[in-house]
């Protein structure tokens, strides 16, 4: 009992549970904010039989569920498309037939309320905290503007802006599928870990010392789905199930910010761990 005690105080040194959030909707969606100083989550939340759309801002710096709202405009077929300085970045689809977006929508960081749409235009990127790259249909072809997101001023591009180059604060995991050259060396090392029959596919992320899997197999004929989280020494540090009873595997479902593991569990649940290096 001692020992198992000793264990457990030395994993929850290197790793911590930090906040989790099971919402009514299911999660269609995640964007970290692209600040390495901020660690606000964008989410965005769909409900398929009743077509009901949300978005949500978790806080991890808090950690809380600052809001989750429908904001004035949107509906059924609006994705959230970006995340820049104090605003998110919704596109509507205003004719669903067509897989092509028409109109921008921003909605404020702190509150979720519409702060202003822009008809017939689409976000190409965002530039810096005031500015954003927009472009229109002009007969056949995209014409692009820049929009003031503050003024709400449209103007003509004069020039490029080329801007400089930004350090990778998003670690996204790379999936592994049968056929891969490096789908059984991973599949083996799972095994060797925690005996576990030959997954279906791997998802694998790395962050020294720490390596992330999440992996499907088949349990009763259906498909579940694991978190595991080893060190580099081979000492299990997190092992958590994230759903079962699927028909197949779904979309990646961990990403990497500032030492933080965010995670989706039963589709409908944020979760998120913290590393301790």
């Amino acid at each position: 009992m001692m020992s198992f005690l000793i264990l457990f105080q030395n994993k929850a040194k290197i790793l911590q549970k930090l906040f989790s959030n099971t919402f009514s909707q299911n999660i269609w969606r995640i964007l970290p904010h692209p600040d390495p100083d901020r660690n606000e989550w964008a989410v965005e939340l769909r409900e398929s039989s009743q077509k009901n759309v949300s978005f949500a801002i978790i806080d991890l710096s808090v950690p809380e569920l600052r809001w989750q709202v429908t904001p004035e405009g949107a509906d059924w077929w609006t994705s959230l498309t970006a995340f820049s300085g104090d605003h998110i970045f919704l596109h509507n689809y205003r004719y669903p037939d067509l897989p092509q977006p028409t109109d921008l929508l921003a909605i404020s960081v702190n509150t979720g309320n519409l702060l202003w749409a822009l008809p017939n235009y689409v976000l190409v990127r965002t530039l810096d905290h005031d500015l954003v790259e927009v472009a229109t249909f002009k007969g056949d072809q995209f014409q692009k503007g820049f929009f003031d997101i503050r003024t709400e001023i449209l103007s003509p591009v004069s020039e490029e802006i080329n801007l400089p180059t930004t350090e990778i604060i998003l670690k996204q995991p790379v999936r592994y599928k049968e056929r891969n050259v490096y789908f059984d060396r991973l599949a083996s090392f799972l095994t060797d870990i925690n005996g576990i029959s030959k997954p279906i596919c791997i998802d694998y992320l790395d962050e020294r010392p720490y390596m992330m899997f999440s992996y499907y197999i088949y349990e009763q004929e259906k498909v579940a789905q694991y978190l595991l989280i080893v060190t580099d020494q081979k000492e299990i540090v997190f092992q958590e199930k994230l759903s079962e009873g699927r028909d197949g595997v779904g979309q990646s479902t961990m990403m990497l910010k500032n030492k933080v593991l965010v995670y989706l569990k039963n589709n409908n649940e944020f979760s998120s761990l913290t590393f301790l290096y």
